[in-house]
């Protein structure tokens, strides 16, 4: 299933009435992926006042006001997140407190801005999941095959192999050509040809 996401990791500050709001957000393939970012981030801030952090990753939506009043934080950045339609993407604030309160909605408008600010630098992208497999199929329908292959521009392949058997070759699409060239090509090989090794990435990106 496709989503979007964060297309690099970015960082943004604001100072509202003298309190600085580091804001990080980044791309994570795991809930794991974003809870380190929060530990990173503490362990290079150290002394700051408050580490807020929001993630949203598959069903996993989670957040953390870590110690200002309830809804003030965390929250509005998890509705930065949800109101994108982004996925697979986590956000932290570090704030160090300046002296003056900024009340409920002062903290709200600071916490969730410094988020929009920080996706609007990290930009955003599209995913689309990826699936590869190995063709395999005797000499006789090779070169069927490879013309069928390359009437297929969503489909990439990799340098023909030969063995006892006939052809290897890998090759990758769209997750969602999989199931139509799998029929198109049994049907042109007679079930002759067939894939091995299949295999779905959720995030074809490195």
């Amino acid at each position: 299933m496709s989503y979007r996401t964060l297309a690099r990791r970015a960082d943004h500050e604001d100072v509202v009435l003298g309190s600085r709001f580091l804001a990080t957000v980044a791309p994570v393939h795991s809930v794991d992926e974003a809870t380190a970012l929060l530990a990173a981030l503490r362990a290079r801030h150290p002394d700051a006042s408050h580490h807020c952090w929001a993630y949203r990753v598959a069903e996993e939506q989670r957040f953390s006001d870590d110690g200002e009043p309830g809804g003030t934080a965390g929250r509005p950045m998890l509705e930065v997140l949800l109101k994108r339609d982004l996925d697979r993407v986590a956000a932290v604030v570090v704030r160090y407190f300046g002296g003056r309160k900024l009340g409920a909605g002062g903290l709200a408008r600071a916490y969730g801005g410094a988020v929009a600010r920080a996706v609007q630098a990290a930009g955003e992208r599209s995913v689309e999941p990826l699936t590869r497999a190995v063709l395999r199929a005797p000499f006789a329908q090779v070169d069927a095959l490879l013309r069928s292959l390359d009437a297929s521009p969503e489909v990439g392949r990799g340098t023909p192999e030969y063995d006892a058997d006939g052809l290897r070759l890998d090759v990758w699409m769209p997750a969602r050509s999989f199931e139509a060239l799998d029929r198109r090509l049994a049907e042109l090989t007679r079930g002759e040809a067939s894939f091995d090794a299949v295999r779905t990435q959720d995030d074809p990106e490195p």
